[in-house]
């Protein structure tokens, strides 16, 4: 009896690596740069007048108006380091794994640079903000100020994280590790970040680093 179902005389399609590697740590650098912007986000520039000071007795104000006070973000590092590296983990699942603790690494070594750029934008921003909502109170201003960074600080963290990748393809090779739930057309993909990503290199992400003695870190992982 003739089968009911014949195979097919076309040719099977050949899977483009190089597509699905790259749509792989474009997906990572994307929940990357919102993971950055949450932290952003999280820090109290704009603030209700409060009668609470700093330690120090200094609330470092760049301005004040009617119900609010704009706090300088060069003051505010530390509170902004901290929430990179809990978001970070919390967004990406690490643990106490090598690799996982390579990426909080690499998020150091880059954070003076990230920050750098988060208080430039910042600045601008509110630089930029409209005139009359200085007089129109907290909530328009504060309004106003997080979709604006969010817009210009969406932008710029992309341009930086396209001249620095080291930070999302630590990242990309963390996600590539986690398990079968990457694993797609017969493990296609879980081999292509194996080429990709160069997993079995004796030296643990070599790539990622140049000479530079800037760096915090060195080159060569024994």
């Amino acid at each position: 009896m003739m089968s009911l179902f014949i195979k097919s005389k076309r040719p099977e399609k050949v899977i483009d690596e190089s597509v699905l590697a790259d749509a792989f740590v474009k997906a990572v650098k994307e929940r990357l740069v919102r993971c950055l912007l949450k932290s952003v986000r999280e820090v109290p520039v704009i603030v209700p007048v409060s009668n609470v000071h700093s330690p120090n007795g200094r609330d470092w104000l760049l301005a004040a108006g009617e119900g609010y006070q704009i706090r300088d973000m060069a003051h505010l590092q530390a509170k902004l380091l901290k929430g990179m590296l809990v978001d970070l983990a919390l967004e990406f699942s690490i643990s106490a794994t090598d690799e996982g603790q390579f990426c909080l690494s690499v998020l150091l070594d880059e954070s003076q640079s990230l920050i750098e750029t988060v208080i430039r934008v910042t600045d601008r921003v509110i630089g930029d903000l409209p005139e009359e909502l200085s007089t129109g109170g907290y909530e328009p201003l504060q309004a106003a100020y997080l979709n604006t960074s969010s817009r210009y600080l969406a932008k710029e963290l992309n341009d930086y994280l396209t001249e620095s990748p080291r930070l999302t393809e630590a990242l990309t090779r963390l996600e590539g590790l986690k398990g079968p739930h990457l694993v797609s057309a017969g493990g296609s993909l879980k081999s292509i970040l194996d080429k990709k990503l160069q997993k079995d290199k004796p030296v643990l992400f070599n790539d990622l680093y140049t000479r530079d003695t800037t760096n915090t870190f060195d080159k060569e992982a024994q």
